[in-house]
């Protein structure tokens, strides 16, 4: 577990000081248990970002402020989080960063022209079938721009300890407090991702980030070619 450290970091964080206390407090604990900081290393510095699943949008509004030549645009399928995702960017300073949130229904990727230079998911596809979660990455490689990366964190299933407790935490969060919404609790494994990424014609690499957390966290980065 980790605190924020960098001025974006801290920044982000602090958007949520006038939400509601349990916003507050989901966001607080998001950042602590998840290597956002680690992650956004992966992100190009520059470009049009898409972000799949951003929840209440902590880490979409952190890549913005880490670097405003990223253009980043945050969705997802819980309509109340989007909405306080938008309140909290409304603290933002004029040209302190490019961000925007929107509601989307499961599996929907938004398109722009040109493709999107990345696309980001963090810790989202384990809610999802084996179906739709291939479903889905095809979707967003065909949404990336030519060497556009996608860009997959989630809890790995090795160390076995550590997956464990990523499971029942996520178990909770799902089925017991309700405060995550998705369709299943299927845990792809690191290789899994690779996987399928390589079948949709991307060159891959593997980088755990679990070191000093609790879970056993990694990314995944994929590679579209130039044509």
């Amino acid at each position: 577990m980790k605190p924020a450290r960098s001025a974006a970091a801290k920044r982000a964080l602090g958007l949520w000081k006038q939400q509601p206390r349990s916003a507050r407090v989901h966001t607080t604990i998001r950042w602590w248990t998840a290597p956002f900081e680690a992650l956004e290393a992966e992100v190009p510095v520059a470009g049009k970002i898409l972000e799949v699943g951003c929840g209440h949008g902590v880490f979409t509004s952190f890549l913005a402020l880490s670097s405003t030549d990223r253009s980043v645009v945050g969705v997802d399928i819980d309509a109340e989080k989007i909405e306080l995702a938008q309140e909290s960017v409304r603290a933002l300073r004029p040209d302190e960063a490019t961000v925007r949130f929107e509601h989307r229904a499961s599996g929907d990727v938004p398109t722009i022209e040109g493709g999107w230079d990345a696309i980001v998911f963090a810790d989202v596809l384990y809610l999802l079938a084996p179906a739709d979660r291939t479903r889905l990455l095809s979707e967003c490689v065909a949404a990336l721009a030519p060497t556009g990366l996608l860009i997959v964190k989630e809890v790995d299933t090795e160390p076995r300890f550590k997956a464990r407790i990523a499971q029942f935490q996520e178990f909770l969060a799902t089925k017991v407090l309700r405060i995550t919404d998705g369709d299943a609790l299927d845990f792809p494994s690191a290789i899994d991702l690779e996987r399928l990424m390589k079948n949709d014609g991307l060159s891959t690499r593997v980088t755990r980030l679990d070191k000093g957390y609790f879970h056993p966290h990694c990314v995944v980065v994929g590679t579209k070619p130039t044509s």
